[in-house]
């Protein structure tokens, strides 16, 4: 495959991801949002700020109001990370290799981009908020679906997954890195609706809210948060079922290409690292330290998948 190519499949695959872990961290602020009298503005403040939003949204607007908030990141064009402004990368970058895709996971991008482009033109009122997130979410399930779906599981379908998962991680470890404090093994969950609170914003935000419950029966302790949200294999949004998912699609293209590429090198010391780590009380893991670490981990592996394919 064209390096090119692959660059547009691994893009358009980063950018509808980062468009619904957006659209999911502001649904679930705004959740937190309405129980609290200040309508959260600590948490519509903190999205701006551990996105690198601050600056570009201080030039425009005078405050953070809850309403300025949501217009930024969802349709303003002057924010590359808004929904609107990813969205059409992402369907730019579909166009670039419509024949590489089915029909059905082309509709179901082209579609999604339409529906946001149709909600998203004039400015958000956040009593249609609900329906306008559910929407992005949707479009995004309805991708994901028609990729596994009906595309061939050979290297156009790794590259789109790697973009996927490469994103996916960096997400939930900046959002771990966002409230890490909040589950060193000295915090202590109070039980009051405060703590409650910023527990669903971080675990809602991850799609890990219902999933956590299922398996802990409602009982929120940082250990076992932690554990979760770095350690688990079955919950799609943890660093290491997602690492795990980017060796499986780095070894499919070594096998492909017949050749060993030092990514995949990468990706299986990422999951030796995390096996070993957890074999160990997570109590004596720094977490701070081990954000630290994999921020820059897969940084580097993102650097790495771009040298080894060719992706310009």
């Amino acid at each position: 495959m064209l390096g090119r190519h692959g660059n547009n499949l691994f893009w358009m695959a980063r950018y509808l991801e980062r468009s619904e872990n957006t659209a999911r961290r502001i649904q679930a602020v705004l959740n937190h949002a309405l129980s609290r009298e200040d309508g959260g503005r600590e948490e519509w403040a903190a999205i701006l700020v551990n996105g690198g939003f601050k600056t570009t949204f201080d030039k425009k607007f005078e405050n953070n109001s809850p309403t300025n908030v949501i217009n930024f990141l969802l349709r303003d064009r002057d924010n590359l990370n808004s929904v609107m402004s990813l969205m059409s990368a992402a369907r730019q970058n579909g166009r670039s290799v419509r024949t590489c895709l089915t029909r059905e996971v082309w509709l179901s991008l082209n579609e999604s981009w339409i529906a946001c482009e149709t909600v998203l033109k004039r400015p958000v009122n956040i009593h249609d908020l609900p329906t306008i997130l559910d929407g992005i979410k949707k479009g995004s399930s309805l991708f994901r679906g028609a990729l596994y779906g009906t595309m061939l599981h050979n290297d156009i379908f790794n590259f789109l997954c790697l973009g996927t998962y490469i994103e996916r991680v960096d997400n939930t470890i900046r959002t771990i890195d966002e409230k890490y404090h909040r589950l060193l093994p000295t915090a202590k969950v109070i039980g009051g609706n405060e703590d409650q609170g910023q527990w669903e914003v971080m675990l809602r935000s991850l799609a890990a809210w219902r999933s956590f419950n299922w398996l802990k029966k409602g009982r929120l302790d940082p250990s076992g948060v932690a554990d979760f949200l770095i350690f688990d294999e079955r919950m799609p949004r943890s660093i290491n079922f997602c690492y795990r998912q980017l060796k499986s699609n780095l070894d499919n293209l070594s096998n492909i290409y017949g050749r060993v590429y030092e990514s995949s090198k990468i990706a299986s010391e990422i999951v030796d690292g995390l096996n070993n780590n957890r074999s160990k009380n997570i109590h004596k893991i720094n977490l701070k330290d081990f954000i630290g670490d994999h921020i820059a981990k897969n940084h580097e592996l993102s650097l790495k998948v771009a040298i080894d394919f060719n992706l310009n």
